[in-house]
């Protein structure tokens, strides 16, 4: 049996946030195909409780030297310096202690512990690993968009950073991976020897009908509209981006439903709108969810939104929205690495908060379905993770058998 090590950022025992939910499929993934997988991450123990940590996981302490940038205090940039943490004499050991015997492929998901990766592989027993860059984002121009949203000043170091990192990350991988076509070019340009294309994916729901009954006396009885995020900053400023700070749309008698760590985010800034008693009169906040729970709501919506106005990468709530069959209202941007779908008739996709009001009011008082019969399950299976997601130990078999043969 193969053994691959996967390392993150962050903890996947109890998978939230994107990020999270994309590298478990990845283990899920590779188990299924016969591999041993261990997973460690390099966490910030400020974001994550003990509930939620794997026994690998190695924690990236507040108080430690490398929380500095050069020096200084930067926020927002923890994950980059991450991976000097995590590769110096400060988190190492910790971190050696916790890898297998025997590794035949690393897998890393974002670039921020690729000086991790090569620490490890300098080790006589690691030398011959095959080596996974996952890239989920481009990460430099998405990190200076969330940097100028906060007002954070004299940064062009850290962006020049992140884009050397990704880069390197690219061109010294036996394996790069995108989740977009676009990202798939960059990496290509880039040089990257092996660009292997793998979406991001769903994990198919079906809702229990006790919890279904439950939740059907909780939510609005009228047609309502789902929106599904984490605390990512982008998740709830792009939000007033979108519908401009308003949610006249929404009738008296519906709701926007909330899910997720974005809740408390997005409550204060539609509070502190000119329309703020309005708003609140119109949302409806769950905060997080068991899957139980969150499998029961997303059934009973009645239509999704995705205000995603820009980044990069792909979003897993855009491949569950369509995989519902139920209507979408999103940006062009939302529908990165889905493009394919944008001709289903339920997906409207909207550019102005004009736009975005007039969808959502039209959505909100149409019939439940497109169709009689409810959703093309069929068309809809490329978006499951166990297919989006296959290439992967396949590719890093063939790369093992190549450098078998080469040895």
């Amino acid at each position: 049996m193969k053994t691959v090590l996967l390392l993150s950022t962050y903890p996947i025992d109890s998978p939230r946030h994107g990020g999270q939910v994309r590298v478990a499929n990845i283990a899920k993934t590779f188990s299924e195909n016969g591999w041993s997988v261990t997973h460690l991450a390099v966490y910030e123990p400020e974001g994550y409780p003990p509930s939620t940590l794997g026994a690998n996981d190695v924690p990236f302490p507040a108080g430690s030297s490398f929380r500095k940038y050069k020096g200084t205090y930067v926020p927002l940039i923890n994950d980059l310096l991450s991976g000097e943490f995590a590769s110096s004499e400060q988190g190492f050991p910790d971190i050696l202690k916790k890898l297998p015997s025997v590794i035949d492929v690393i897998h890393v998901e974002q670039p921020w512990l690729w000086p991790l990766v090569l620490k490890i592989k300098q080790l006589p027993q690691y030398r011959n690993a095959c080596l996974i860059y996952g890239s989920q984002n481009i990460e430099a121009p998405l990190k200076q968009e969330i940097l100028d949203s906060y007002g954070v000043k004299d940064a062009d170091s850290v962006i020049s950073d992140i884009d050397a990192l990704e880069r390197k990350a690219a061109l010294e991988a036996d394996i790069s991976v995108a989740v977009t076509q676009a990202d798939f070019d960059v990496l290509e340009a880039w040089g990257a020897s092996n660009p292997l294309l793998a979406s991001n994916g769903i994990a198919p729901w079906e809702a229990e009908a006790e919890v279904l009954e439950t939740w059907k006396k909780i939510l609005p009885e009228s047609p309502w509209i789902l929106y599904v995020a984490s605390a990512h900053p982008p998740n709830f400023k792009g939000f007033n981006e979108c519908l401009g700070s308003s949610l006249a749309c929404i009738p008296p008698d519906s709701k926007l439903v909330v899910v997720g760590s974005v809740c408390e985010h997005l409550e204060a800034t539609l509070r502190a709108s000119r329309w703020g008693q309005l708003n609140l009169s119109r949302l409806q906040l769950l905060y997080m969810l068991s899957d139980d729970d969150l499998d029961a709501v997303k059934t009973l919506a009645h239509a999704f939104l995705l205000p995603i106005p820009h980044g990069g990468g792909s979003n897993i709530k855009t491949a569950e929205a369509i995989y519902s069959g139920k209507y979408v209202v999103g940006t062009e941007s939302a529908f990165r690495g889905f493009e394919q779908h944008l001709s289903q008739p339920e997906i409207t996709v909207a550019r102005t908060p004009g736009e975005f009001h007039a969808a959502i009011r039209n959505r909100l008082v149409g019939p439940a379905t497109i169709g009689a019969n409810g959703p093309d399950r069929e068309s809809r299976e490329p978006l499951t993770w166990a297919r989006s997601l296959e290439s992967i130990p396949r590719a890093a078999a063939e790369i093992l058998k190549k450098k078998a043969l080469e040895a």
